[in-house]
């Protein structure tokens, strides 16, 4: 029977596809029949898996207890994940502080330790962003009514006109102790800031400004040769300088001798190490900073210097005010690689202009540690603060 109903079920012209999903219907459906009365009836559903919604199935009548169906959920095993260690910060490069300077000038800083430079320059108790200092230097202040005719001389007049012009403008002045404490540990200092360096044998000349340094509260270097000539009345003379409190003494070589790459080895010694010894004897403390004669110094000559005990050194050259962490220098100075040793100063003849200079780079230079202050601040505590339990 079976057979004859596939043999005339083949005899249709079906597409092939319909003929074994409708084949494979009827010999379930008699196979079905087939089966005792008794037994269940397996809808189409169960035994091939394939829902055919268009043919409808029979439902059995329940009989007896149903039997309970227990649905179970797997919990899969969690995998275990590997720590993942922290990723550590690599620290960056510092924002630093530019501005246009005189040609040929470039700022230098000379902290290596950029924690210790965060502490200093946001610690309590520390100049603030853009204090600014300005060296000048002085050498003839003309008598009245004669004309400068070379660099380093200034009339009386302009003389007047500058001290009173830089106390309008707000400056004051600092001793050679105060500046290596502001270079070295940004120790507080007034905000615009001058060091006024009086050079050479001039022993009249600081009476010229004494009255202003009383008046103003003011102090004045006198980069002083310490040479044998030197009579006993000139060193009371000196002493009784710096006994006002007013007037401190640095060297400036012994003999005066100008230092280049071919002085003898001795006169280089003496220029450096002979002033030591003479103006401790004479005013019980040794020098802080030596002020090269002429300006002239080689890198041989600048590491003595630093040996002998020398904190700051200071140049002809006029690059420009300088700041905490922040001098202005030229290949010269640049290449003996050590800036407190061959600072700027300005000369006398444009010092006013120096002081407008010093104005502009102190504001930028505080108004751009305002806007780092956040990233500086994240630096210091990233890889500056110890962490707890250190």
């Amino acid at each position: 029977m079976i057979f004859g109903i596939i043999k005339t079920f083949f005899l249709f012209d079906w597409d092939n596809m319909k003929k074994i999903r409708l084949l494979i219907f009827l010999v379930l459906l008699i196979l079905t029949a087939c089966q005792g009365g008794g037994a269940t009836r397996q809808s189409v559903v169960e035994q091939t898996g394939t829902a055919l919604a268009q043919i409808p199935t029979d439902t059995p009548e329940p009989t007896g207890t149903p039997t309970r169906r227990v649905t179970v959920t797997l919990t899969p095993t969690p995998t275990k994940i590997p720590d993942t260690p922290t990723p550590t910060p690599t620290p960056w490069a510092l924002e630093s502080f530019s501005t246009r300077l005189y040609p040929g000038a470039a700022p230098v800083q000379y902290i290596n330790d950029t924690c210790a430079y965060l502490e200093n320059k946001w610690g309590t108790d520390k100049a603030d962003p853009g204090t600014v200092v300005v060296p000048i230097m002085f050498h003839s202040i003309l008598e009245p009514g004669k004309q400068a005719t070379k660099a380093e001389d200034i009339t009386t007049d302009y003389f007047e006109y500058f001290m009173d012009y830089a106390k309008q403008l707000g400056f004051s002045t600092i001793t050679t102790t105060e500046l290596v404490e502001f270079l070295k540990g940004n120790q507080v200092i007034p905000r615009h800031s001058m060091i006024l360096i009086l050079d050479d044998r001039r022993p009249d000349t600081p009476g010229l400004f004494m009255p202003y340094l009383e008046a103003n509260d003011w102090t004045l270097t006198l980069a002083w040769p310490t040479t044998a000539d030197t009579s006993e009345a000139l060193w009371a003379k000196m002493e009784a300088y710096v006994e006002t409190g007013r007037v401190e003494v640095q060297s400036h070589g012994h003999n005066h001798a100008y230092i280049q790459s071919y002085t003898p080895q001795d006169v280089v010694e003496e220029e450096i190490y002979r002033p030591i010894e003479v103006i401790e004897s004479h005013f019980s403390a040794a020098p802080k900073a030596l002020i090269w004669p002429g300006g002239n110094f080689t890198q041989e000559s600048v590491i003595m210097a630093a040996d002998a005990g020398f904190e700051l050194g200071f140049t002809v050259y006029s690059r420009g005010p300088i700041m905490y962490n922040w001098i202005p220098l030229g290949e010269p100075e640049q290449a003996v690689d050590n800036p407190l040793m061959v600072l700027p100063r300005a000369w006398s003849s444009a010092a006013d202009v120096a002081l407008i200079k010093a104005l502009e780079i102190s504001e930028a230079a505080a108004e751009q540690a305002a806007e780092v202050r956040g990233q500086e601040q994240l630096y210091f505590d990233l890889f500056c603060t110890p962490a707890e339990g250190d």
